[in-house]
Protein backbone atom coordinates (compact mmCIF):
# COMPACT_ATOMS: atom_id res chain seq x y z
CA UNK A 1 0.00 0.00 0.00
CA UNK A 2 2.81 2.41 0.88
CA UNK A 3 4.58 1.87 -2.45
CA UNK A 4 1.30 2.31 -4.34
CA UNK A 5 0.57 5.60 -2.60
CA UNK A 6 4.09 6.92 -3.16
CA UNK A 7 4.16 5.89 -6.82
CA UNK A 8 0.71 7.36 -7.45
CA UNK A 9 1.61 10.64 -5.80
CA UNK A 10 4.92 11.06 -7.61
CA UNK A 11 3.47 9.90 -10.94
CA UNK A 12 0.81 12.58 -10.71
CA UNK A 13 3.47 15.19 -10.00
CA UNK A 14 5.58 13.88 -12.90
CA UNK A 15 2.64 14.07 -15.30
CA UNK A 16 2.03 17.67 -14.30
CA UNK A 17 5.62 19.00 -14.35
CA UNK A 18 7.26 17.07 -17.22
CA UNK A 19 5.79 19.25 -20.01
CA UNK A 20 7.02 22.43 -18.29
CA UNK A 21 10.57 21.12 -18.73
CA UNK A 22 10.00 19.89 -22.29
CA UNK A 23 10.10 16.23 -21.28
CA UNK A 24 7.98 13.42 -22.67
CA UNK A 25 5.58 12.07 -20.04
CA UNK A 26 5.36 8.64 -21.66
CA UNK A 27 9.15 8.30 -21.93
CA UNK A 28 9.42 9.12 -18.24
CA UNK A 29 7.02 6.31 -17.47
CA UNK A 30 9.09 4.01 -19.71
CA UNK A 31 12.17 4.85 -17.61
CA UNK A 32 10.21 4.35 -14.39
CA UNK A 33 9.03 0.97 -15.66
CA UNK A 34 12.61 -0.02 -16.43
CA UNK A 35 13.66 0.88 -12.86
CA UNK A 36 10.95 -1.28 -11.31
CA UNK A 37 11.45 -4.12 -13.81
CA UNK A 38 15.16 -4.41 -12.95
CA UNK A 39 14.01 -5.32 -9.45
CA UNK A 40 17.42 -5.66 -7.81
CA UNK A 41 18.11 -3.12 -5.16
CA UNK A 42 17.95 0.59 -4.91
CA UNK A 43 21.12 2.07 -6.37
CA UNK A 44 21.91 -0.98 -8.47
CA UNK A 45 18.50 -0.74 -10.16
CA UNK A 46 19.03 3.00 -10.62
CA UNK A 47 22.37 2.42 -12.35
CA UNK A 48 21.24 -0.55 -14.44
CA UNK A 49 18.06 1.16 -15.65
CA UNK A 50 19.93 4.37 -16.51
CA UNK A 51 22.79 2.66 -18.34
CA UNK A 52 20.57 0.29 -20.32
CA UNK A 53 18.03 2.95 -21.31
CA UNK A 54 20.78 5.26 -22.60
CA UNK A 55 22.46 2.36 -24.40
CA UNK A 56 19.11 1.69 -26.06
CA UNK A 57 18.80 5.32 -27.14
CA UNK A 58 22.25 5.04 -28.75
CA UNK A 59 21.27 1.81 -30.50
CA UNK A 60 18.01 3.33 -31.74
CA UNK A 61 19.88 6.31 -33.13
CA UNK A 62 22.41 3.99 -34.76
CA UNK A 63 19.59 2.21 -36.59
CA UNK A 64 18.03 5.49 -37.69
CA UNK A 65 21.34 6.99 -38.85
CA UNK A 66 22.57 3.85 -40.63
CA UNK A 67 19.27 3.53 -42.47
CA UNK A 68 19.84 6.95 -44.04
CA UNK A 69 23.12 5.79 -45.60
CA UNK A 70 21.42 3.60 -48.17
CA UNK A 71 18.66 4.09 -50.68
CA UNK A 72 17.82 0.39 -50.58
CA UNK A 73 14.20 0.07 -49.37
CA UNK A 74 15.10 -2.75 -46.99
CA UNK A 75 18.03 -0.86 -45.48
CA UNK A 76 16.29 -0.06 -42.24
CA UNK A 77 15.24 -3.70 -41.82
CA UNK A 78 18.80 -4.92 -42.38
CA UNK A 79 20.34 -2.37 -40.02
CA UNK A 80 17.60 -3.00 -37.47
CA UNK A 81 18.44 -6.71 -37.52
CA UNK A 82 22.16 -6.09 -37.15
CA UNK A 83 21.84 -3.55 -34.34
CA UNK A 84 19.20 -5.65 -32.56
CA UNK A 85 21.69 -8.52 -32.54
CA UNK A 86 24.22 -6.17 -30.94
CA UNK A 87 21.59 -5.06 -28.40
CA UNK A 88 20.93 -8.64 -27.32
CA UNK A 89 24.67 -9.32 -27.08
CA UNK A 90 25.11 -6.17 -24.97
CA UNK A 91 22.51 -7.59 -22.62
CA UNK A 92 24.89 -10.42 -21.74
CA UNK A 93 27.71 -8.25 -20.37
CA UNK A 94 27.98 -5.76 -17.54
CA UNK A 95 27.06 -2.95 -17.15
CA UNK A 96 24.44 -3.34 -19.90
CA UNK A 97 23.20 -6.74 -18.73
CA UNK A 98 19.48 -5.94 -18.76
CA UNK A 99 18.26 -6.40 -22.34
CA UNK A 100 14.70 -5.09 -21.78
CA UNK A 101 16.14 -1.74 -20.64
CA UNK A 102 18.10 -1.49 -23.88
CA UNK A 103 14.96 -2.20 -25.91
CA UNK A 104 13.00 0.41 -23.92
CA UNK A 105 15.60 3.03 -24.86
CA UNK A 106 15.58 1.97 -28.52
CA UNK A 107 11.80 1.89 -28.97
CA UNK A 108 11.48 5.21 -27.15
CA UNK A 109 13.94 6.71 -29.62
CA UNK A 110 11.87 5.41 -32.54
CA UNK A 111 8.62 6.62 -30.95
CA UNK A 112 10.05 10.13 -30.60
CA UNK A 113 11.13 10.24 -34.23
CA UNK A 114 14.79 10.26 -33.25
CA UNK A 115 14.65 13.15 -30.77
CA UNK A 116 17.36 11.40 -28.77
CA UNK A 117 18.25 14.17 -26.31
CA UNK A 118 14.69 14.71 -25.08
CA UNK A 119 14.15 10.95 -24.94
CA UNK A 120 17.36 10.40 -22.97
CA UNK A 121 16.53 13.15 -20.47
CA UNK A 122 12.94 11.93 -20.11
CA UNK A 123 14.01 8.31 -19.62
CA UNK A 124 16.57 9.29 -16.98
CA UNK A 125 14.01 11.48 -15.21
CA UNK A 126 11.67 8.49 -15.28
CA UNK A 127 14.31 6.23 -13.77
CA UNK A 128 14.62 8.80 -10.98
CA UNK A 129 10.83 8.81 -10.67
CA UNK A 130 10.96 5.07 -10.05
CA UNK A 131 13.83 5.41 -7.58
CA UNK A 132 12.12 8.16 -5.58
CA UNK A 133 8.80 6.30 -5.67
CA UNK A 134 10.48 3.27 -4.11
CA UNK A 135 12.29 5.43 -1.54
CA UNK A 136 9.15 7.35 -0.59
CA UNK A 137 7.24 4.08 -0.36
CA UNK A 138 9.78 2.80 2.17
CA UNK A 139 9.40 6.01 4.19
CA UNK A 140 5.60 5.71 4.13
CA UNK A 141 5.94 2.09 5.28
CA UNK A 142 8.21 3.12 8.17
CA UNK A 143 5.67 5.75 9.23
CA UNK A 144 2.90 3.18 9.09
CA UNK A 145 4.84 0.76 11.29
CA UNK A 146 5.67 3.54 13.71
CA UNK A 147 2.11 4.81 14.15
CA UNK A 148 -0.13 1.83 13.34
CA UNK A 149 -1.76 0.15 16.34
CA UNK A 150 -0.10 -3.06 17.40
CA UNK A 151 -2.27 -6.11 18.08
CA UNK A 152 -1.60 -8.89 20.55
CA UNK A 153 -2.15 -12.39 19.20
CA UNK A 154 -3.49 -14.41 22.14
CA UNK A 155 -2.68 -17.79 20.60
CA UNK A 156 0.92 -16.95 19.72
CA UNK A 157 1.43 -14.49 22.59
CA UNK A 158 3.12 -12.04 20.23
CA UNK A 159 2.48 -8.56 18.89
CA UNK A 160 1.44 -8.58 15.24
CA UNK A 161 0.58 -5.57 13.13
CA UNK A 162 -2.62 -5.80 11.14
CA UNK A 163 -3.58 -9.40 11.99
CA UNK A 164 -7.30 -9.53 12.63
CA UNK A 165 -7.96 -13.07 13.85
CA UNK A 166 -7.62 -13.77 17.54
CA UNK A 167 -6.19 -10.33 18.31
CA UNK A 168 -6.95 -7.35 20.45
CA UNK A 169 -5.65 -3.80 20.11
CA UNK A 170 -3.02 -2.90 22.70
CA UNK A 171 -2.32 0.71 23.64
Amino acid sequence: MAAALATGLLSGIWTYIAPFFGMLIWAGFAGCTTFFAVGTGRFRALATASITNITGVACGMMILLLSTTTEFSGGMAIFSGIVTTVMVLLGTVKPTNYTPGIFVGAFSTFASGGDWLIVAISLLAGVLLGFFSAELGMQFSKLHHKFAPKRFNKAQKTFIEGEENNTEIVK
